[in-house]
């Protein structure tokens, strides 16, 4: 079932700067604006109804009050994961549901590549480069990615550090976080309470934060310095990470060019230890 927040999260790039305004407004006040008036919520964000009602349009809404309605249902109905596994269609078949689920994971991919903006991946990389130490940050399914560029950056980056936080301990893990450090999160919905701490802290210790998110970034970009968006809609109870494990792959990359001695040397240890028997030799 498409939802508001879907249709939002999907269109935001695509949105005027009006637009943008209505859209990030919608965010952070759902539960207030559920039965505000046309006029009433048109005053509060400081645009004309007009706005308002083409912003309901551009998600496919015949106008305000189907918006509105969805927001209601949104709000009452706050699925968990059991939920939406339920809700999610499972009588697809499976050579259909195939062709979806890749067909979905490329349109995210494609939606991710148009997001970028050449100055925030060149800071990114340029930060990255110039790092005293890295820490790369994702909790909860974002784990598995940050654990991913943890070990492909670490192949060519020395001083990258993974904060796994086993037994709660993530204050000892970055307590000597502090400036020309950059930190890398992947921060998606569900947000982590966690990671928006870990992120609070280090900012405020002169850490540059790159953060990796989704399209609408409006609700946490505050907790990053240069934001990487991306689009990780799915067919199924969970967010899809094709489009930012492609977006790790090609910092990896862009990394290990602009930095070509200093990957080579990283290089260089790495294969020296691995070639102390810890291949078969087949």
């Amino acid at each position: 079932m498409v939802t508001f927040f879907t249709r939002l999260t999907d269109n935001f790039s695509e949105f005027t700067n009006s637009q943008k305004s209505v859209a990030n407004y919608l965010i952070d006040n759902q539960d207030s604006i559920a039965f505000c008036t046309l006029e009433d919520l048109a005053s509060r964000i400081g645009v004309s109804t007009t706005t308002v009602i083409r912003f309901s349009r551009a998600l496919g809404y015949k106008g305000y009050s189907e918006m509105q309605k969805d927001i209601q249902s949104n709000i009452k109905n706050k699925v968990a994961l059991p939920e939406r596994l339920t809700k999610s269609d499972t009588q697809i078949p499976n050579n259909q549901l195939l062709q979806e689920s890749f067909t979905l994971d490329i349109q995210n991919i494609q939606k991710t590549m148009a997001a970028q903006k050449d100055e925030d991946l060149e800071d990114a990389i340029q930060s990255l480069s110039k790092a005293r130490r890295i820490y790369i940050l994702g909790m909860r399914s974002s784990f598995a990615i940050a654990h991913y560029f943890t070990s492909r950056i670490g192949e060519i980056k020395e001083n990258v550090k993974l904060i796994q936080s086993t037994g709660m301990i993530y204050p000892e893990e970055i307590i000597e976080a502090r400036e020309g450090d950059v930190c890398v999160a992947f921060m998606f919905p569900r947000y982590s309470k966690m990671v928006a701490a870990s992120l609070s802290w280090m900012k405020n210790e002169g850490v540059k934060i790159i953060l990796i998110t989704s399209l609408n970034a409006a609700a946490v970009s505050g907790y990053g310095h240069i934001i990487l968006p991306c689009s990780i809609s799915s067919n199924y109870f969970k967010n899809s990470l094709a489009a930012p494990l492609c977006l790790t792959n090609f910092l990896t990359a862009a990394l290990a060019e602009y930095n070509v001695d200093e990957s080579r040397q990283v290089l260089q240890k790495i294969e020296s230890l691995l070639s102390q028997g810890f291949y078969l030799g087949l």
